[in-house]
């Protein structure tokens, strides 16, 4: 079952979503209109509330429809929301088991936050962003954002070609790998066991790691204080820290 629902983009300058078992998808396409498609089972279709009151566009899942339990069969959902490339704006979103992607979106602030699935988000650009997923991974690709935060238990935290001034990662096991494209003021970044990889375009470093049998590894870059702040705290993993200048 499919449903469709159309919203005037100028008013709304917040998303907020709040789901259990969606797969949520929100993309900028050459549209006038906030497009909001839904596929899946008829009931999931049907329970699901979308409404737009004053500068909030809301949708949500009944919370009934969390289960610990395998989903009855024919129980899914896939979200999708077009906004106008020009769209600016905020962007609230939680869900419980389901993934997200989000692409090509600007704005103000954008919180994310999973349990089981995994957050894909790439070519925005965003004063704060917040993505955290407890199992899966979390993926920044192609942006601009002034200060981010990137958490998982166990699933790998990646940022691939991004300008970011301040950045905070945390993971349990996974692995966290930072490849930016202009040098950045401040990281911070925490693990247990995970690997801990940065290439910066920058030739010196104030870096520091806290860790039982970790240490920093450098490759083209100096580190001196004063410098660009890093902070890495590990159990066991090294710091590897390399100038990725051309």
């Amino acid at each position: 079952m499919n449903r469709n629902e159309f919203f005037p983009a100028l008013p709304v300058t917040k998303l907020k979503l709040r789901l259990t078992s969606a797969a949520l998808e929100i993309i900028t396409d050459d549209i006038e209109d906030i497009h909001v498609m839904a596929s899946g089972g008829k009931a999931d279709i049907e329970e699901l509330r979308i409404a737009a009151a004053a500068d909030t566009l809301t949708i949500e899942q009944p919370v009934s429809k969390l289960t610990l339990v395998a989903p009855a069969t024919g129980s899914w959902l896939q979200l999708t929301l077009r906004l106008p490339r020009s769209w600016k704006g905020a962007v609230e979103a939680r869900s419980v088991s389901g993934w997200m992607t989000i692409r090509g979106l600007s704005g103000t602030d954008m919180s994310l936050d999973t349990v089981s699935g995994m957050v894909s988000v790439s070519d925005v650009s965003f004063l704060t962003l917040s993505a955290r997923a407890v199992t899966g991974d979390v993926k920044l690709l192609q942006s601009g954002v002034n200060k981010a935060s990137l958490f998982s238990t166990s699933g790998e935290l990646t940022a691939t070609s991004v300008a970011v001034n301040t950045l905070s990662a945390s993971t349990v096991t996974g692995e966290i790998s930072l490849d930016l494209l202009a040098p950045f003021e401040e990281l911070s970044l925490h693990t247990v066991t995970g690997d801990l990889h940065v290439a910066a375009p920058i030739t010196a470093c104030d870096a520091t790691i806290r860790s039982v049998s970790g240490h920093i590894h450098p490759e083209g870059v100096e580190i001196v204080e004063g410098a660009a702040k890093l902070r890495a705290v590990t159990v066991s993993s090294d710091l590897d820290i390399s100038c990725n200048l051309v």
